[in-house]
């Protein structure tokens, strides 16, 4: 807050794990400095993150970083346009899940605020042109995706491994007040333990020494180990009275399977629609085939139509699609990021 008061400029790292109060603070900054008719700028690395702050969009939207991004890449805000003037009017900028996205992007980001911070033509010096920016995360959770890429790709892709890290402040939230809000008398202990195992996980710390590959015993009461049909039981332990439930949105929101592997993926979500009462509708992509830029024209008698409808890829939608009234569906796109129906959302 004196930061932004006294127009000094910085960098911010606000680091802690899930539900240590990070929207809380977020929320509560963005209010405290918009009642003062300053400009708040909040952004988060995924579109479900974005939707839980105060007038929140994807980073990738707001500030038009470049898809794919690349080393030296700049946003594509052109100097003097609304967004610019926005920008230079902006007192603070929030940006959640930063650990999510790659270097470039605050990078890209960087260099396209100096420009526009320029003073007769010459860029800013200061970093993100003296804007102030608090990003906030925790690098215990999903890192930038590099496709193919070892580890050591996916660590020097990541916020710490760019030279904007040196410049970054870092306070922490160490407290889980989820868990403190939702624990009884009865379950205190028990969330406890369960809270200080999920940390042990992501700091490394279980079946210590080892040389960089552990086993990591799972508790036995966090297991399924008596079934016959793996998918039936995880539905079944996951949406417990589903029948009675699935058009209750809260119920749907406060649960979910994470997959390993697209096929299964599928095969959970066949097995939970075939559940839910009621008529299912079937609807089929239409694939076309962009030749403009083409050099072979030969190779357009393999990509039958029979083959484009086998594909099955991350941020591709299957050929054919199952629905029923009332069964949640996650977008592939941002189509109205004002109603909130974003990229994953």
């Amino acid at each position: 807050m004196e930061a932004v008061t006294n127009q000094k400029g910085g960098v911010y790292f606000l680091y802690g794990y899930g539900g240590t109060g990070k929207t809380f603070m977020w929320s509560t900054l963005a209010a405290a400095l918009r009642s003062k008719r300053s400009i708040v700028l909040t952004v988060a690395s995924s579109g479900i993150a974005s939707l839980l702050l105060p007038g929140g969009r994807t980073a990738h939207s707001k500030f038009k970083i470049p898809i794919p991004i690349l080393e030296k890449d700049i946003c594509k805000i052109d100097k003097g346009s609304d967004l610019a003037e926005l920008l230079k009017l902006t007192q603070l900028i929030i940006w959640d899940e930063a650990p999510m996205a790659h270097k470039f992007c605050f990078e890209a980001l960087d260099t396209s605020l100096k420009d526009i911070m320029s003073i007769d033509g010459v860029p800013s010096k200061e970093i993100f042109g003296g804007k102030v920016i608090v990003f906030g995360g925790d690098f215990r959770q999903i890192l930038p995706v590099i496709p193919r890429g070892t580890r050591s790709d996916i660590v020097h892709a990541t916020l710490n491994a760019s030279y904007i890290w040196d410049h970054c402040t870092v306070f922490k939230l160490t407290r889980n007040m989820r868990l403190e809000n939702q624990q009884t008398s009865e379950n205190s202990e028990e969330v406890k333990q369960f809270s200080d195992w999920i940390l042990k996980v992501g700091d490394g710390k279980i079946a210590e020494p080892n040389d960089g590959i552990a086993e990591i015993p799972i508790p036995s009461e966090l297991l399924l180990s008596d079934f016959n049909d793996p998918i039936d039981a995880i539905v079944n332990s996951t949406y417990p009275n589903l029948l009675n439930n699935f058009k209750n949105a809260d119920y749907l929101r406060s649960r979910a399977i994470l997959a390993s592997t697209i096929e299964v993926v599928n095969e959970i979500n066949d097995y939970v629609l075939n559940l839910i009462p009621g008529e299912e509708m079937e609807y089929l992509s239409s694939y076309s085939i962009d030749r403009t830029e083409a050099n072979d024209n030969d190779i357009f008698e393999q990509l039958t139509p029979k083959f484009l409808h086998s594909l099955h890829t991350s941020g591709l939608p299957n050929h054919a699609i199952k629905l029923k009234i009332g069964t949640p569906i996650m977008l592939l796109r941002n189509l109205d990021q004002f109603e909130g129906l974003c990229n994953g959302t």
